[in-house]
């Protein structure tokens, strides 16, 4: 099982690296060539949109590579086929259903919210997606639940690749160089790029299950909705609630600005600021954590299932290690870096004590997304909605108080985020000790952060002797640096623990 979910770790860590690679590059571009005005209308009409993919999509990725891992493992894999079937039909129900609330329903909630019609010109072109994302998702949870992440990766890459060539033909050379005609060339280049990797990724489906009927013996299949909305209900709500709370702060931090004295322009490129230049760079690391996040979900699964409890601990302690190892050296370099790089990357200043403030919740998100994935590894999916629920109340919450009763501006988004992060990662971490006793050693826990200072006193000596006025220095100190920190872990043992190819890892296996 280890074995199974280190190598699907890795595949989807080297998709996610290429993918964040090519996204962040985009991004980049994209705010230079667009602005950050552009990037905040889409940002704003993004949550409508995923709020009906969400409903469409129904849970069913996550219920499917759960009953999918757990049919392998006590080899019944007569129940895939089944299963898929009323997956598929089950979401091309909802699908209808979300394409008609997109044409009747959000108009109406646009009046009701007062949303400026550019963010609902730009959400009609993002329609399309929900026709699309939702059997897309399907196809991802089955290669998921069989821990074969190649095929999956390949289709994001697809996916990304042509999102970046198109976004990139049609900010150059089709859309007019108004804001929100770019900001709606942005949400088509996302479509297209959404239609290129279901048509690849349904390429791989077709293959594979003509494959496996060749082996599978069909069993009735009695029950098998109710096994699937069981598991999917409470990761839709869980969603659902995600996307409703970045709705409402679509909604609440224009609004929280413009009363505070801002325009319509301004606000939005504020909004487009935080979402698309800091919280790009306060993302970087959940390359890793949702690689881990997605294959952990089958392989604790498995594990669960087929009662190994000692494997199911290991699992669970080496992820999160991995996480605090990784993450914990970026936190710091967004903190007393974020402004630089924001200058040289995005060529934007001043966002500096946002950033410096988002790092203090950074090591909430990362940690929170890889235990998310060990809970619902678990079936305990009802525990993350709760949860979520309480994290994404305090952010608002938090949002409101800190830019408007504080006066915080820009900074008060920052401390909402803070807040809302800080508390879900928390209750989602005692949900988890109630299920699975983890213990980390001090070992584990403080090497990464005596490498994580030597590699800060390595990134200011480099920074010193190349010269502080050049944006070369900075990247290459940080290159520097963080090379300095992955040979520190690895003469220290850690690198080979976390890789389970410690002796004492070997031994136990």
């Amino acid at each position: 099982m280890k074995n199974k979910f280190l190598q699907g770790t890795f595949i989807l860590l080297v998709t996610s690296l290429l993918l964040r690679g090519l996204g962040f590059v985009y991004q980049m571009l994209v705010v230079r060539l667009a602005g950050t005005e552009a990037v905040g209308i889409l940002n704003m009409s993004y949550p409508f949109y995923m709020m009906l993919v969400v409903l469409a999509t129904a849970g069913m990725p996550v219920a499917i590579a759960k009953l999918t891992a757990e049919y392998v493992s006590r080899q019944r894999e007569g129940q895939i086929g089944t299963m898929m079937t009323v997956a598929f039909r089950l979401v091309m129900v909802l699908v209808l259903c979300g394409l008609l609330g997109a044409l009747f329903l959000l108009p109406r909630m646009f009046t009701l919210l007062d949303t400026e019609e550019r963010v609902a010109r730009c959400f009609y072109v993002l329609v399309p997606g929900i026709a699309i994302v939702p059997f897309t998702s399907l196809m991802r949870g089955y290669f998921q639940g069989m821990q074969q992440m190649l095929y999956p990766s390949l289709g994001q890459v697809a996916e990304q690749v042509i999102r970046v060539a198109s976004g990139l033909v049609l900010l150059r050379w089709v859309c007019p160089h108004d804001v929100i005609s770019l900001a709606m060339g942005l949400a088509a280049a996302a479509m297209i790029g959404e239609l290129s990797g279901f048509l690849l990724l349904l390429i791989f489906y077709c293959r594979s299950r003509r494959k496996g009927k060749r082996k599978e013996k069909t069993r009735p299949g009695s029950g098998m909705l109710a096994k699937l909305l069981s598991l999917g209900l409470p990761t839709t709500f869980t969603r659902l609630t995600s996307t409703i709370d970045m709705a409402i702060e679509a909604s609440l931090v224009p609004f929280c600005l413009l009363s505070m004295g801002y325009n319509a322009s301004q606000a939005a490129g504020i909004y487009g600021q935080f979402s698309g230049v800091a919280m790009s760079l306060l993302t970087i690391p959940t390359v890793l954590t949702g690689a881990l996040a997605t294959a952990l979900v089958p392989a604790i699964s498995e594990a669960d299932a087929s009662y190994q409890k000692s494997a199911l601990q290991r699992c669970c302690q080496q992820s999160i290690q991995i996480t605090w190892a990784f993450s914990l050296p970026i936190i710091l370099i967004l903190y007393l870096y974020g402004d630089g790089l924001c200058r040289l990357l995005f060529r934007i200043d001043g966002l500096g004590p946002m950033i410096k403030m988002l790092s203090f919740g950074a090591v909430f998100m990362y940690l929170g997304q890889t235990i998310v994935g060990i809970l619902q590894g678990l079936g305990q999916t009802r525990t993350v909605f709760f949860n979520n629920l309480w994290g994404s109340a305090a952010k608002l919450i938090g949002m409101y108080y800190c830019i408007r009763i504080l006066g915080w501006g820009s900074n008060g988004i920052a401390g909402g985020m803070v807040l809302g992060y800080g508390l879900q990662c928390l209750c989602n971490l005692v949900a988890l000790m109630g299920q699975v006793p983890i213990r980390m050693s001090w070992k584990e826990m403080l090497l990464p952060v005596a490498g994580s200072f030597l590699m800060l006193w390595v990134i200011q000596s480099c920074h010193w002797l190349l010269g502080n006025d050049y944006d070369v220095a900075l990247l290459a100190a940080l290159c520097a640096g963080g090379s300095v920190y992955v040979l520190w872990l690895f003469l220290t043992g850690q690198l080979q623990t976390m890789l389970g190819y410690s002796k004492k890892e070997r031994e136990r296996a």
